[in-house]
């Protein structure tokens, strides 16, 4: 098993550092520039890029925090409004996040006479590999800490500021899974994306991270089983399958996407 003794909430001085809050901006950064990157050889300009990131910067963080929210102590939070807003408290999720960010995009396609297919295809690869990199310090914090295992890459938590029970207990190392599980998603549609129709790669984004968080969920620890033995996160993921999977298959009757 491994030991982890990191603390999640030290301070430089009176200063706090929120290794998390740092962690979500290199993956966004890093997720941009990738994008920027690709954007010419997919029909976009640079400044549009820039432009939209700042959209989906804003709609990724509000609508993580909405979803967090909703399914964390929601009433709670509506007797307490003034906490909504307390992110330095913590509390984003992924999945929230996604949709926010996804639906900022798509105002901003609409908005300035942009494909929003296309510029899903766009940002297909990177969103994994943002997702990937943010998991780390969710990992090195005990965020979303896995189930209990006897597996030998097991994770014991330590230090007393831990977001993870300091019980002596190995756990599964679910933020790593789904680290390597988001790399093999971004690999594989970086290789195939310029021979799927416009659409079909977004789309297959969807499908595959929606798999990867459904059975993932199953050794996740720090979420309660809602309905039929499932957890909130895998009923999102199955609605996430039953709209995305259709449309991926009726796009691959489309031709291929042109790309430059």
């Amino acid at each position: 098993m491994i030991h982890i003794n990191w603390d999640p909430t030290p301070h430089v001085g009176p200063i706090p550092i929120n290794w998390y809050g740092l962690n979500f901006l290199v993956a966004f950064v890093v997720g941009g520039l990738l994008v920027r990157k690709w954007a010419p050889r997919w029909g976009f300009s640079k400044t549009q890029i820039e432009s939209l990131l700042a959209w989906i910067l804003v709609g990724t963080i509000l609508g993580a925090r909405i979803y967090f929210v909703v399914q964390n102590d929601f009433v709670d939070y509506l007797t307490h409004p003034w906490r909504i807003a307390a992110l330095w408290e913590g509390g984003l999720a992924f999945f929230g996040g996604l949709a926010g960010g996804i639906l900022s995009a798509y105002f901003y396609a609409r908005k300035n006479g942009l494909s929003f297919l296309r510029l899903g295809d766009l940002f297909a690869p990177a969103i994994p590999i943002g997702g990937a990199l943010g998991r780390v310090s969710c990992w090195l914090d005990g965020m979303d800490y896995g189930t209990p295992t006897s597996l030998p890459w097991g994770i014991v938590y330590e230090n007393q500021n831990s977001f993870a029970p300091i019980d002596g207990v190995s756990r599964h190392p679910d933020q790593l899974y789904e680290l390597l599980g988001d790399m093999v998603i971004a690999a594989g549609l970086i290789k195939i994306r310029r021979k799927l129709p416009e659409g079909a790669a977004f789309f297959l984004y969807l499908v595959l991270f929606s798999v990867l968080r459904f059975f993932l969920f199953f050794v996740r620890g720090n979420v309660p089983e809602v309905l039929l033995g499932l957890k909130n996160g895998q009923w999102t993921a199955l609605v996430i399958l039953a709209v995305a999977l259709p449309l991926v298959l009726r796009g691959s009757r489309r031709p291929a996407v042109s790309v430059r």
